[in-house]
């Protein structure tokens, strides 16, 4: 791939700045926290100019019948959050000079897209409702590739890692082999596309985000208390491409907990610790991590044109995706400003 000069996306970094005004940030997110029910925070999205795709009002909704009044609500807060990402990709496709720059955007997506289908097969039910309809390959195709063996339109190392996925769920019963086996191979798929852009700001993003699911996976395996019995399951699950080795995780392992905090003490992310004296619930540590990604992507994004610009605003459009999800689920439980708050991201803009 022929590396574009920053200067290439100058046209394509002013139309997408112009986007960011639309994008649900801190301030509008600090108002929606104020609104009394889910209801009223999609009127007040409404007035964003953010509105729900068209839901069918009942006949043949579902297989059980016309939809309920929540079926229908939870149907358009779901098309109106997709539509927030479709539209996102959408744009920049149509912006910047070489779109295959940024398709490793959309990976994650394929790789959902094939663990649903290979779940789903062995249960012999369809995935039809669980696939996202934006990832490389069209959701509508997904299921009849995998059924057929034919996965050539997919991410080389996605394409390769399927049928290993099956076959490991054949071997062991865990479906949690497949998801092991097809987000490593996705991370790889990633990172191989994004290192051919050679981008180093956004190649210094992914691998950031590598290191950081990383220190996740070996946080949550340490609090299952396996001890050693666990430690291939983490070898395995551990992504390649981030900055901290496997070996650097195997040795904080052995140390416990504490050993992983005290190993993470000289590197970027020491901001995830432990508080003194306190452990930190996986929700908050979750958070922590997300928050020390965005802040990499804000501070990487600070140019006045380049390919930085326009990955930053997909980072941020995925991020207030996940904030509304957050903010929405949270009306419904009946959670207080203050609580809701305490669970979002750091926003884009």
């Amino acid at each position: 791939m022929k590396q574009l000069q920053p200067t290439e996306y100058m046209y394509a970094s002013a139309r997408i700045r112009s986007q960011e005004k639309y994008l649900v940030g801190r301030e509008r997110l600090d108002v929606l926290a104020e609104a009394p029910t889910g209801r009223e925070v999609m009127e007040r999205l409404a007035e964003y100019g953010l509105t729900p795709p068209e839901v069918e009002d009942g006949t043949g909704a579902t297989d059980r019948g016309p939809l309920t009044d929540s079926e229908a609500m939870s149907l358009a807060r779901e098309g109106m959050l997709l539509a927030i990402l479709r539209n996102a990709y959408r744009e920049v496709e149509t912006a910047v000079p070489d779109p295959t720059v940024f398709r490793y955007f959309r990976y994650p997506y394929d790789a959902n897209n094939l663990k649903a289908a290979v779940k789903c097969a062995i249960r012999g039910i369809s995935a039809a409702d669980m696939l996202f309809d934006f990832g490389t390959v069209p959701a509508d195709r997904v299921e009849a590739l995998v059924r057929d063996g034919d996965l050539r339109d997919f991410p080389p190392a996605m394409a390769a890692a399927t049928p290993r996925a099956r076959e490991a769920y054949d071997r062991t019963g865990d479906p949690r082999e497949i998801d092991v086996i097809l987000d490593r191979a996705c991370f790889s798929d990633m990172l191989d596309a994004v290192t051919a852009t050679g981008e180093t700001t956004l190649i210094g993003w992914l691998r950031a985000r590598i290191d950081l699911t990383n220190i996740l996976i070996c946080l949550r395996i340490l609090r299952m208390k396996q001890g050693e019995a666990a430690r291939p399951f983490l070898a395995s699950a551990l992504l390649p491409g981030g900055t901290l080795e496997e070996s650097f995780f195997l040795d904080a392992y052995a140390g416990g907990e504490g050993g992983l905090w005290d190993a993470l003490v000289p590197t970027p992310y020491a901001v995830l610790g432990r508080v003194e004296g306190e452990v930190r619930p996986l929700s908050l540590v979750e958070r922590a991590a997300d928050d020390c990604h965005m802040n990499l992507v804000r501070d990487g994004a600070r140019v006045p044109f380049g390919a930085p610009v326009v990955g930053g605003y997909l980072y941020g459009c995925e991020t207030a995706v996940k904030n509304l999800r957050i903010l929405l689920a949270a009306k419904d439980a009946g959670l207080s400003p203050d609580t809701l708050r305490e669970r979002m991201r750091v926003s884009y803009v």
